[in-house]
């Protein structure tokens, strides 16, 4: 075993037995859940600011806009699929900075990008897959298209973007189908779905 493997050994070690510890400290309140979506984040604005330039106008170039900040993301930030038995939420700055994430920050940052663009139907959906795992990723509503953003995907911006059935048919993550959408949120709401 090298180095590196006995290192990532101990660190899950580490997790797993202080996992009760950890958990307790992550508990978020929806209103701190919702907050992370809101957009005013000092690095979401920054970075933000950085893609708009001085004539932006959300009827404008808000698509446009979004688009380049989907393929930073996609290019800055490598989805990880981890499994730690420990809940966490990492902040805009943190994700940029350690250029991972799993895809339920990726779907709050990306939430968070498009309400700073000034887009209020942005939502996270948490969804069950065919395979009984949830997923993670950001829909919205343009000009009467539906849009599924999943960073986590590295697919093209306009690979889930066309009329709200087809797209929620044709979405696949690993392959599999949404079974069912289990919470969605944003800054404005959270709600859970039930059966």
């Amino acid at each position: 075993m090298n180095d590196s493997d006995m290192q990532i050994k101990l660190c899950k070690f580490l997790l797993q037995k202080y996992s009760d510890i950890i958990n307790e400290r992550e508990q978020r309140t929806i209103g701190e859940i919702k907050a992370l979506t809101d957009g005013t984040d000092l690095t979401i604005q920054n970075i933000t600011e950085e893609f708009k330039g001085n004539q932006y106008t959300f009827e404008d170039n808000y698509l446009e806009t979004l688009k380049k900040i989907y393929d930073y993301i996609k290019k800055e930030v490598d989805f990880i699929d981890v499994n730690f038995g420990i809940n966490y939420w990492l902040t805009a700055k943190e994700i940029i900075n350690l250029k991972i994430s799993d895809d339920e920050d990726l779907a709050v940052l990306t939430c968070a990008f498009m309400k700073a663009l000034g887009d209020n139907n942005a939502e996270v959906i948490i969804a069950e897959l065919d395979n009984l795992k949830t997923h993670a990723f950001v829909v919205t509503t343009i000009n009467e298209n539906f849009l599924i953003l999943d960073p986590a995907q590295k697919k093209e911006f306009e690979t889930f973007f066309g009329k709200k059935t087809e797209i929620i048919r044709e979405y696949t993550f690993n392959k599999q189908k949404i079974k069912k959408f289990l919470y969605r949120f944003n800054s404005e709401k959270y709600e859970q779905f039930l059966d």
